[in-house]
């Protein structure tokens, strides 16, 4: 009958865990993918306002400069390049300009403003295409005197008043953001152009979050990534199918990623790109070239359906068992290995730790010690009238008068100090001090005498009586590790603290 009840039990036990389980898991996993859409969908609106303020700030900041009196003045200056400029090499070029004090006043009004705004660069373009100053005009890697012909967004910015578009930037190789603004004269006549060029990489510092943050252009090219291997790759498929342009066939669009929807996901927008699973949410910028997109991994979620056929096994299998046979068999035991190991290593009147456990302590001591180079500090205690006070008021208050030792000393403990009770009316207090007090060891010796012995003395005061303590002997020693044994410290306290206690004594006679 035993065996059949338990037959049932089991069954039962493992039919509930099976159905639990499965529930269970169906509703963590749905949690979790509605915490991570959210996550997403909040990440990605928050991060897009920050991408829209990057882009205006970028057009404002190139409209300023444009407006600003003397990069005007300097524009009307050199309009066009003097003719024979262009068969001049970039090197001359700059020299011809860079001789202008204006030239390198606004050149250098613009590195100023660079270094503000970690923007990678700022320049002016005449109508010529020719670089007339820039914000590294005095650097090694100089543009002023590089000619930019057929760059689109600087006839956008001479034709519409304002241009933008995201390269790879000839000289340093970098993806960048290209804005250009229009410089015009009092009667609105075209004298050039203001560039902000802002390196991809540190527009990706500002895509901080848990997820992936994708900034992607209309042909589905990743233009900044907070995940180096999405940088220029093509997601084009994760795009609205009516967002997406052909290649305007200035820039690569990009190695494809492999990009696939998950079919039958309880989420809408799962995808596995690369292999790797993802749920993704999007968000228009106020530059229409872009969109930015948010990836939220999807990796946690199979080892966490595996974690719940895992767990529902082992609840299954040793559910009953460990619950309520082994707990409280564990217990049981845990508690009395507890109990005995501290009966081995304390005294059993104080509490404190016994002699074989300050022995330990002791050589634990030692050898930390000598790894760290600092010195032992060893004092023995001995009460002063202790068999005295048995014989007047009994052993019961001599029991709580050592009781009441050991708290007094474990109140001027320093933090990582041992008390221990020797024996009878004897304590030990050990500790570490640093290796500089070797120098003048009677200082630690003095500043633990006077830190514990004004502990002793005193009244003490009891349910059945009162009485004057007026204190204990110390034989404290300060000692290298190195250089002594520990039986060597404990006998050398020891002489040191029936020495004192003569000292005492003779002092009480005189």
């Amino acid at each position: 009958m035993v065996r059949r009840a338990t037959l049932g039990l089991v069954v039962a036990w493992l039919v509930l865990v099976a159905g639990v389980a499965r529930w269970l898991s169906q509703e963590v996993v749905a949690s979790r993918l509605d915490s991570l859409a959210a996550s997403a969908e909040y990440e990605v609106k928050i991060t897009a306002r920050v991408m829209d303020r990057l882009f205006t700030e970028m057009i404002s900041v190139a409209n300023m400069v444009a407006r600003q009196g003397q990069v005007i003045q300097l524009a009307m200056r050199y309009r066009t390049d003097p003719p024979g400029a262009a068969e001049l090499t970039r090197e001359e070029r700059a020299e011809l300009f860079t001789r202008d004090p204006l030239v390198r006043k606004v050149g250098d009004f613009m590195n100023l403003l660079a270094s503000d705004l970690r923007y990678a660069r700022i320049y002016m373009n005449n109508m010529s295409d020719d670089t007339v100053t820039a914000s590294n005009w005095a650097e090694d890697d100089s543009i002023v005197g590089m000619i930019y012909s057929g760059r689109a967004y600087l006839n956008d910015a001479l034709r519409n008043g304002n241009g933008s578009y995201f390269g790879i930037a000839r000289l340093n190789k970098s993806p960048s953001y290209f804005v250009a603004s229009r410089i015009e004269d009092a009667d609105d006549v075209p004298q050039g152009s203001v560039t902000v060029k802002f390196d991809a990489p540190d527009v990706a510092l500002y895509l901080a979050g848990r997820h992936i943050a994708l900034v992607v252009n209309r042909q589905g090219r990743v233009t900044t990534a907070s995940s180096a291997p999405f940088m220029l790759r093509n997601v084009a498929a994760l795009l609205p199918p009516d967002m997406v342009l052909p290649s305007d066939g200035d820039e690569d669009p990009g190695d494809p990623m492999d990009v696939r929807a998950i079919a039958d996901s309880s989420h809408a927008d799962q995808w596995l790109i690369d292999g790797k699973p993802y749920l993704v949410r999007r968000q228009p910028l106020s530059n229409s070239q872009y969109q930015l997109l948010a990836l939220a991994s999807l990796d946690e979620v199979a080892p966490m359906r595996r974690q719940h056929i895992l767990a529902a096994a082992l609840v299954a299998m040793l559910g009953l068992v460990l619950i309520f046979l082994s707990s409280h068999a564990v217990g049981q035991l845990v508690m009395r290995r507890q109990d005995e190991r501290h009966a081995a290593n304390h005294d059993a009147l104080t509490g404190l730790l016994n002699r074989r456990a300050v022995v330990a302590e002791l050589d634990r001591y030692f050898s930390l010690a000598k790894r760290t180079q600092r010195s032992v500090l060893v004092a023995f205690i001995d009460l002063d009238g202790f068999k005295a006070i048995n014989d007047t008021y009994g052993h019961d208050i001599g029991d709580k008068f050592l009781i009441e030792v050991g708290r007094r000393l474990s109140a001027g403990l320093r933090a990582g100090d041992i008390l221990g009770r020797w024996g009878g009316d004897e304590f030990v207090v050990a500790g570490l001090v640093a290796s500089s007090s070797a120098h003048d060891p009677d200082a630690v010796v003095e500043a633990m005498r006077k830190r514990l012995a004004p502990l002793l003395s005193g009244t003490y005061t009891f349910d059945e009586c009162s009485f004057h303590y007026p204190g204990a002997s110390f034989g404290i020693v300060s000692v290298d590790p190195s250089a002594s044994s520990l039986e060597t410290v404990l006998k050398d306290a020891d002489q040191l603290m029936y020495a004192d206690k003569q000292a005492r004594r003779a002092m009480q006679m005189a």
